[in-house]
């Protein structure tokens, strides 16, 4: 098999699966680990008209409230939000913080249902927002103050050096050709603007630990899945300054991925107080680079 980033013809079989979130059908794609890149990636690679198929209008992303849903819940999330506070632990809020008095442009590329960008508008009414989705058609009716939505690509009409930070949660990873759209975005992004990269880590325990049953697999909208190594070597290729790499310390993707691994259909009532109280051991996996996902924050300067 030929390696979608290097080109490169010798790969590793990984394993074989199908679509177990959505469920949307159930053929089979494989994974192979590219030998020079190492990057692992789906095969065979479906075409833009073919995954269309598998972001249906009740795809999770664009549907969930990510609100916790009980009292004991808020309670542990706004606890542990405030030890972060108070301890500087959220480095990328604090990145964000130098913007925050400045008039800026935030492009949040792959935004799902718009529940991240809208938080950052109300913190931030200074800033200019946009949010695009190619997949959520719904995108377009959601109406904020200061934030513009789409679902048809937009990016040609903007100018070049326009955004000063574009954000990639969990995008990087559904896209076919990943170095064609950084470079795309690259150009959009003014000098010394920042780029934050948010995917999963196929170097994590949790992969190593769930195998097929890792949640963070996502077949077959997860097309390639990234290290925190290969990826800011792409990145390096590509001429962008590192700032920081981040390394989750939220426990939601092994639980999940427990779930599948004893094929739980229905999340427990009890879902994110578990979450919160495992959130503490994905704390030292995040000192040890172990994390389910990570978050790679460069600059551009040239």
């Amino acid at each position: 098999m030929k390696c979608n980033l290097c080109e490169s013809l010798e790969t590793t079989f990984i394993l074989s699966g199908s679509d177990s979130y959505m469920k949307v059908d159930k053929k089979k794609f494989d994974i192979y680990q590219c030998k020079n890149c190492k990057v692992t990636s789906l095969q065979p690679m479906p075409t833009q008209e073919e995954l269309k198929k598998y972001y249906p209008s009740n795809y999770k992303v664009y549907t969930q409230d990510m609100s916790p849903n009980n009292t004991k819940s808020k309670n542990l999330t706004y606890f542990k939000n405030l030890i972060m506070k108070k301890l500087k632990m959220n480095n990328l809020e604090r990145i964000l913080e130098r913007f925050s008095s400045k008039k800026i442009n935030y492009l949040d590329y792959g935004c799902g249902n718009g529940k991240n960008i809208k938080q950052l508008s109300s913190k931030y009414s200074n800033w200019t927002f946009f949010g695009y989705d190619k997949f959520n058609k719904n995108i377009d009716n959601l109406k904020t103050k200061n934030v513009s939505f789409y679902s048809s690509n937009f990016l040609n009409n903007m100018p070049n050096d326009y955004f000063d930070v574009i954000n990639l949660s969990s995008v990087i990873e559904h896209i076919i050709d990943p170095k064609n759209l950084i470079l795309l975005l690259k150009k959009k992004l003014s000098k010394d603007g920042i780029l934050i990269i948010k995917t999963p880590n196929f170097n994590s325990l949790s992969r190593k630990m769930f195998g097929q049953h890792w949640h963070n697999l996502d077949i077959p909208r997860h097309l390639h899945i990234f290290s925190d190594h290969n990826l800011e070597k792409i990145l390096n290729e590509l001429e962008f300054t590192k700032i920081k790499i981040l390394y989750s310390r939220n426990s939601a993707v092994e639980v999940k991925s427990f779930y599948k691994l004893f094929n739980l259909k229905k999340r427990p009532k009890i879902h994110n107080i578990i979450v919160n109280l495992l959130n503490p051991f994905t704390l030292i996996l995040s000192l040890l680079k172990l994390s389910s996902t990570f978050t790679i924050i460069v600059k551009k300067e040239v």
